[in-house]
């Protein structure tokens, strides 16, 4: 470990957030600009609101609980809860049907899960080898709906509300080549997103976040933002990466658009960032101009109401990499 990682100075890892000596040898420009981004969002306000005259279905969120079935807050209320993946750390039936029993206790209507890459018994390539055998214990999903490139549709409040939601659990390579034991792993270049989420998917639940949201910038996958904006769901819950929890609006516009250009691009250092002409310079001014449009024409044509985007939400529980479950639940009246 370098001494700059020992004083807190530079990142260990690329799990970890970037410090600001990170950002700004690796990129300034994206570190400002993303900075004026998320200003722009909040700005924005709400990216849609809960659907009208009809009584709201509140959706819990959680996901990486790796084996943990206590928390320091209790489990909140809802309609519909959904686990997002990396229920256990080992993957194997035992421990997966621990979580899966006391997911399937809980008092919401109906509960979906996905699995996440150390769930690796819902992946039959990478099942460990004690679940492999014969007699090995298979899991009672009772209770539980559990989605892996299927969708789902429920009713709420006797048949008033539908929600369909679409799971899928894949995640890229978390290094250069395929883990022997992640489940659903695919190369970057090789995803497995294009054309599978159905139109008309109101909530859509990966393990993987989409790239350069709530991923610490560049962890997600590029085919999975793709495939985004072309279903533009209504709400999108992953986990994976523990240090992005939180959520984030997203409208598919120009603004959007443009701050995912500049995300993609190498960095340049602050040399080239600064100095050196470049089309991240155009980005960063789209982002700016079409940002600032966007919240003038809802502050002045829509008022403080929400518009017709999507939330993602990174609903991991475990805080960062310390192994504790300090991260919040994650609401959300859709």
């Amino acid at each position: 470990m370098g001494l700059l990682v020992r004083l807190g100075l530079r990142r260990s890892m690329k799990w970890e957030p970037r410090t600001l000596l990170d950002w700004v040898l690796y990129s300034p420009l994206q570190h400002i600009v993303s900075k004026v981004y998320f200003l722009l969002l909040f700005l924005r306000g709400r990216p849609f609101r809960p659907a009208r005259n009809k009584r709201p279905i509140r959706v819990v969120c959680i996901s990486d609980t790796h084996d943990h079935t206590s928390f320091p807050y209790p489990v909140p209320k809802g309609d519909l809860l959904i686990h997002a993946g990396d229920m256990t750390n080992s993957g194997t039936a035992e421990d997966i049907q621990k979580q899966i029993d006391w997911i399937a206790a809980q008092p919401h209507e109906h509960k979906v899960v996905v699995c996440g890459n150390h769930d690796c018994w819902f992946d039959p390539r990478v099942r460990r080898s004690v679940d492999n055998r014969p007699r090995a214990k298979r899991l009672d999903l009772s209770g539980v709906t559990w989605l892996q490139g299927e969708m789902a549709s429920f009713e709420f409040f006797g048949g008033e509300r539908v929600l369909n939601v679409f799971g899928k659990g894949d995640v890229p390579f978390l290094g250069e080549e395929k883990s022997p034991d992640a489940s659903y792993e695919y190369p970057r270049e090789k995803h497995p997103w294009n054309g599978i989420i159905p139109r008309g998917t109101d909530v859509l639940v990966t393990h993987t976040p989409p790239a350069y949201h709530l991923d610490l910038a560049g962890l997600g996958c590029r085919g999975l933002m793709k495939e985004l904006w072309r279903v533009k769901p209504r709400l999108h819950i992953f986990g994976h990466v523990h240090w992005g929890h939180g959520r984030e609006s997203a409208f598919f516009d120009k603004c959007q658009a443009a701050y995912e250009a500049l995300m993609a691009r190498p960095g340049g250092g602050p040399i080239w960032d600064i100095c050196t002409p470049n089309w991240g310079w155009v980005y960063a001014v789209q982002v700016l101009v079409y940002g600032s449009q966007a919240v003038l024409f809802k502050w002045l044509m829509q008022g403080p109401g929400g518009g017709e985007g999507c939330l993602m939400v990174n609903a991991a529980m475990m805080h960062g990499n310390t192994g504790k479950m300090e991260n919040r639940f994650e609401v959300v009246d859709i």
